[in-house]
């Protein structure tokens, strides 16, 4: 069960990792195809770059995540300091003045050793090809880039400007992750990718339904009986193909199947050719994730 203050800051925090994302893949290519590992990546910008000035509320939920994950922070350190005398939550700037009090920064930086480290792993033989890398035991508060974040949404927050946020403001809200209070935006990520994937699933049934609805169940059993499989399986010229699945929709076995899901290999993903219903490859995920645990049920 999550604490309250690490869902508020995964939530937010994810908003701004998908916009950072998006930022550092905007179709920009490198001069030199060679040099190019992904043809879809964009050169990370710097960052001092300004952060999604097109971005509504952003200043907002830099805000929000900010002080959540802080607060979470220092409630986890030390109980009870995250509040002011009148019990009320310490602001984002009080609270990294109390990190810095426990934990004086190095050049704008603080090292937070953690009180449960993870037992060190074996190195072995430095010659080994093979070599573990040691897991960190501090997490890395940037509190300068932090502190120059509040400052920098200030204005648009109370209506005095517009805002400065810049990408390594973002950079150092999603470093605070790092901490066993929190390490939460991964399983948020994952949350909303099943979300979006569950709510898209229904729409194409939805449309497919109603297409299927106009057309009427003559004219889809006579187009089920003169379908032919674009991607039927040959051992020769298509190796990766399948035979047509049934659709949940119209019934028919008429469901072209481009691929399975990378997970259990066991939903198919593709195209109804009567009723048009299409499941994407996370719907299929997400599918074959809910029949394996229903086989679980049944063992």
């Amino acid at each position: 069960m999550r604490d309250q203050r690490a869902e508020e800051f995964a939530r937010c925090a994810v908003v701004l990792a998908v916009e950072l994302r998006e930022t550092r893949h905007d179709g920009a290519v490198a001069a030199d195809p060679e040099e190019q590992t992904d043809p879809f990546a964009a050169p990370a910008p710097t960052g001092d770059d300004s952060f999604a000035p097109f971005m509504a509320g952003r200043e907002g939920i830099f805000d929000q995540a900010l002080s959540n994950g802080l607060a979470a922070i220092v409630a986890s350190e030390w109980p009870g300091e995250e509040f002011d005398r009148k019990g009320r939550v310490l602001s984002a700037s009080a609270l990294l003045r109390v990190i810095e009090e426990h934990v004086p920064a190095t050049d704008g930086i603080v090292l937070m050793p953690d009180k449960h480290p993870m037992p060190e792993i074996p190195q072995g033989d430095t010659d080994s090809p093979f070599q573990v890398p040691r897991l960190s035991s501090h997490t890395r508060l940037d509190v300068r880039t932090l502190q120059n974040g509040i400052e920098a949404s200030q204005a648009a927050r109370h209506g005095r400007g517009a805002g400065g946020l810049q990408h390594r403001h973002i950079e150092a809200l999603l470093a605070l992750d790092g901490h066993r209070s929190l390490g939460v935006i991964g399983e948020e990520q994952q949350d909303r990718i099943q979300q979006t994937a569950q709510a898209e699933d229904a729409a194409s049934q939805k449309r497919a339904a109603e297409y299927l609805e106009r057309i009427g169940e003559e004219e889809a059993t006579r187009r089920a009986e003169n379908v032919t499989n674009p991607n039927a399986y040959h051992p020769k010229h298509n190796p990766g193909g399948h035979d047509l699945d049934t659709c949940p929709v119209c019934g028919h076995e008429t469901f072209c199947v481009e691929g399975l899901d990378p997970i259990f290999g066991r939903v198919g993903y593709g195209q109804c050719l009567v009723c048009t219903y299409t499941r994407t490859p996370g719907a299929a995920e997400d599918q074959a994730f809910t029949e394996h645990l229903w086989s679980m049920d049944d063992e």
